[in-house]
This record gives structure tokens, sequence and C-alpha cells, in this order.
């Protein structure tokens, strides 16, 4: 494993802390139980970058498919609830899911969002691009905002397709996206990451429209899916649709940032893990007033079950996506998972983060 040249940035966390009074009470109390260690680990962390090759991927590939390759069988042990890792569970904690990010991240969840895109997209003018997971469209805009700069206007739209299976949480989006003046080049549409041959659109009202033909064999260039793909049920189709939209060529990429379990091996890893399981929990029943206290239960229990990042990597490749590089932060708490059309491994150039 190398390590990365790019370091974890003080500003996120200052930011956090100058925006505490606005946050009221009920954040300060949850900041004040997060532990020291993490505040002072998160100032001078060096992500890790573990390359990949296609022997490594194999060995992990060869087993027989387990029962965390399928979400709804990995979150609780059997069926997950009804309406859990669901958009409707996301409808019930979208008025605080922006802010409990910021706090369960220690205010790094946006630069964690910014590498994926500056970092592992690699955008070019023309991309078009998939957003899957886009919840309130935070990835949607970064990727809007630096075709933007590449070029892309609005005559070129929807340059960016955002989908999501909360509706709640797209009329929120489509709100910031109307804000920031993107409706041209962002589209936001309700619709299943395992299967995208259909989509609905949805207005800042939250009103849906009559379903429409989805997203088009071989139609994308680059596809984001930041910390979504714990909440699939079946990995595998989700899997072989980004497989099916994405086009085949060298500068095709997929791009997953996910919550994972950190080994605790190291006491900066051990800290990491008491802060998911412990702390993030008790954030979520804060932050919703006890009203999304099993939603963020959920949420910790999925990551506990989430396969360990090589396994993961290793049933991307079963579907055909092939993972050059993993990205490690936050003590291995988040991951960044650099992928590419195996068709085009061997001859394009790895992508993680530089």
């Amino acid at each position: 494993m190398q390590k990365a040249r790019v370091r974890t940035p003080i500003e996120p966390i200052m930011g956090l802390l100058g925006g505490c009074c606005k946050m009221g009470c009920k954040m300060s109390v949850a900041f004040g139980i997060v532990p020291l260690a993490v505040v002072i680990a998160v100032f001078f962390e060096t992500p890790a970058v573990l390359e990949l090759d296609e022997a490594m991927l194999a060995k992990h590939g060869s087993a027989e498919i387990s029962k965390d390759d399928v979400g709804s069988s990995a979150d609780f042990g059997t069926a997950v609830p009804e309406g859990f890792g669901s958009g409707g569970m996301f409808d019930k904690i979208a008025f605080v899911y922006d802010s409990t990010n910021k706090w369960m991240s220690l205010g790094l969840d946006q630069y964690w969002r910014k590498a994926l895109v500056g970092e592992c997209l690699r955008l070019q003018q023309g991309d078009r691009v998939l957003d899957l997971a886009t919840g309130t469209a935070d990835v949607s805009l970064l990727v809007a905002g630096q075709l933007r700069d590449l070029g892309t206007t609005a005559s070129d739209a929807p340059a960016v397709l955002g989908v999501d299976p909360s509706a709640e949480m797209l009329r929120r989006g489509v709100s910031k996206v109307e804000g920031r003046g993107m409706e041209g080049v962002v589209r936001l549409v309700k619709g299943d990451a395992q299967d995208l041959t259909s989509v609905r659109g949805i207005d800042a009202a939250g009103t849906l429209s009559e379903p429409t033909t989805g997203v088009a064999d071989a139609s994308i260039d680059k596809i984001s899916m930041s910390f979504g793909i714990r909440n699939v049920p079946n990995r595998a189709k989700a899997f072989r649709e980004m497989k099916r939209v994405l086009k085949e060529k060298d500068s095709s990429r997929v791009c997953i940032l996910e919550f994972s379990l950190p080994d605790g091996e190291k006491f900066l890893s051990k800290v990491a893990k008491t802060f998911i399981t412990q702390v993030v929990p008790f954030i979520g029943r804060i932050a919703t007033m006890n009203s999304g206290s099993a939603e963020y239960e959920y949420l910790e229990k999925s990551i506990l079950k989430f396969p360990k990042p090589v396994d993961f990597a290793a049933s991307m490749a079963r579907e055909g996506l092939f993972v050059r590089s993993i990205t490690s932060f936050a003590y291995g708490a988040v991951h960044l998972y650099t992928a590419s059309p195996a068709a085009s491994s061997s001859s394009a150039t790895s992508a993680g983060v530089a």
C-alpha cells in the first residue's frame, strides 16, 4: 500500500466549528462527545492508495458470491426491515441529512466528494455523467461546476443526470440546483440503481412526472456514487446496470465513495471504529430528536456488514468493472473505489488519487 500525495485539508473542520452556533444545541451536544483523538487525527492524515491488479482481484473474486454481495441480506442477517435502505427511509431523514453528514464526518464529507470528482472522475469537456444515489445533489452540483468550467453550457443539457430513490431528498436537491442556476446542466430523477431503464422527473415541490425511458446503453462517460451502494438491495444488479450504460473506452470511470468498518488494528483506526459504532447512531438520535434513531442505527449496521475493501472491489470486477485503486480516508472509515470497464483495463492508466 502506498501513500497518496493529497493531504486532508483543515478548512472543512474550521468551517464546521465556525458554523457551530448556527446548528443549535443538539449539534453542539453531539460534537461534544466526538473523541479528541478523531479531531486531531483528521488534521494530519495522509490518505493511502492501494493499487490493484487482475491477480489480486481474481484471488478475492474466485470464491463463491457471499451474502455480502447482496445488501438486503447483509445489513441485518436476514431481510432488511420494510423500508430500510429504501427511498422511503431517506424521505424520513431528508430534513437533517445534509447537516448530520457534516457532523458525522467532522466536516470532511465535502472533501471526500471533491476528491471523487476532482481526482477520480477526471472530467473532460463533453462528458455525460450519471450520479447514482445523488441524494440532495451535492456531487451532481460539484460535477456540473467542473463541467461548466470546462466549457459545458445549458445547450449540452443534461450533462449530469442525478438518480435517487428518495423523492424528498430529490426535492431538496432540485431546490439546490435551481438556486445555483444549474437547471440547464443537471437533471434529477427518481429511479433505481438496479434498473435504470425507467425514471421519473421531479420538481422542487416534489411532484413526480410519469415514468419515462431511462438511461440508454453505452450513453454515459462517467459514473459517480457517494455513500449509496451499501443501501442497494442487490449490488450485483447495480454493477451490471453501470456496465450497461457506461461507454467502453479508456477514459470511462466508475467512482464509488463508501463507508466501511476500520480494522481497528492501530490506535487511530480503533478510534475511527468506535466513532462509527457509538457516535454515529447517537448523532442520528440527537439530530432527529429521536424520530430517526432506527434509521441511523440501520446506517451504522449497514457499515458494519459492508464487505472489506478488496472483497468489494472483487465483486465489482465480477460484473465487468475493474477497480484500479482504492483510496482510504479517515483511517479506513471511508474508501474511494476507482474503476473502469474491464474491457479497457489493460490499456488505461491508473486513476487513483494523485
